[in-house]
C-alpha cells in the first residue's frame, strides 16, 4: 500500500516499547541491550521510560484515534535506554551492531536514532559514528535526530553547532524538528528553537538534511495515553 510502510522494517533503538495490542503483532522481535549483552535473547518488550513507544507510536501506530506515517511498518524493538532516558554508548553500538547482523533475519531496512551525546571528536574516530557508517554500508538506512541543542544557553537565543552524535554521521539522514503553528499550510512552518542547527563540531558538515514537523505531535506513552 503507498506510503503505508507495508513491507518495510525499522529497528527503533531506544528505551523500548510497548505497543497496543492490535499493533503489538507488527512487533518481530524484541532485545533488551541495557544488559550489556552483545546478542541478548528474545525478550518481553517494556519501555520503563516511554520514550521508545512515544516514537514507536509515531512510526507505526495504527488506530482509530492516532495513526503513525507508516502504520503497516514493522518493528524491532531494541532497547538501550534506563527508566531515566540514560544509557551508554556501547550499548547503543551494540545494538547498532545487532542490527546489522540481524538484517536479514528480520528484513530490517531502517535503523531509528532519536538520541545522541554532545560530539566530543571528529566523526571520523567516533565510535557510535562510525557504527552508523558501517550499517549504511551494509545497506541500512539510518535516520538520526538532529538533537535538542538550539538555543544557546548563554543567550537564550537559537544557536550553532549543536548537532549530536551520531547526527554527524555523514551517511546518516539526520532529521531536526519543525513547528507548524497547528495549520496545513507550510507558510507559517518554523525550524523549532530547541531542534539543533549544524554545521557540526570539529568537522562543519552540513546537518542537519532535512526537517519534519517534530513538535506537540501526539503519540501513544506506555500506559497507552495519549501524549
Amino acid at each position: 500500500t503507498p506510503r503505508s510502510g507495508y513491507g518495510v522494517t525499522v529497528a527503533v533503538i531506544d528505551s523500548g516499547m510497548v505497543l497496543d495490542p492490535s499493533d503489538a503483532p507488527r512487533l518481530l522481535t524484541s532485545r533488551d541491550f541495557t544488559t550489556g549483552l552483545t546478542n541478548p535473547k528474545a525478550s518481553t518488550a517494556t519501555d520503563p521510560y516511554g520514550h521508545g513507544t512515544h516514537v514507536a507510536s509515531l512510526l507505526g501506530a495504527n488506530q482509530p484515534e492516532l495513526r503513525g506515517v507508516a502504520p503497516a511498518v514493522k518493528l524491532v524493538n531494541l532497547r538501550v535506554l534506563n527508566g531515566e532516558g540514560g544509557g551508554h554508548t556501547s550499548h547503543v553500538i551494540n545494538a547498532v551492531q545487532w542490527a546489522v547482523a540481524n538484517r536479514a533475519a528480520y528484513g530490517i531496512d531502517v535503523i531509528n536514532l532519536s538520541l545522541g551525546h554532545p560530539i566530543y571528536e571528529p566523526a571520523a574516530s567516533d565510535p557510535l559514528v562510525q557504527a552508523v557508517e558501517a550499517a549504511v554500508r551494509a545497506g541500512i538506512v539510518v535516520v538520526t535526530s538532529a538533537g535538542n541543542y538550539g538555543v544557546n544557553t548563554f543567550t537564550g537565543q537559537p544557536g550553532y553547532a549543536g548537532i549530536s552524535s551520531p547526527g554527524n554521521a555523514p551517511s546518516a539522514i539526520t532529521v531536526g524538528a519543525v513547528r507548524t503553528a497547528d495549520t496545513t499550510t507550510r507558510t507559517d512552518d518554523l525550524v523549532a528553537d530547541y531542534s539543533s542547527r549544524g554545521p557540526t563540531w570539529y568537522d562543519a558538515y552540513a546537518k542537519p538534511d532535512v526537517v519534519a514537523p517534530g513538535h506537540r505531535l501526539m503519540g501513544k506513552g506506555i500506559s497507552g495515553q495519549a501524549l
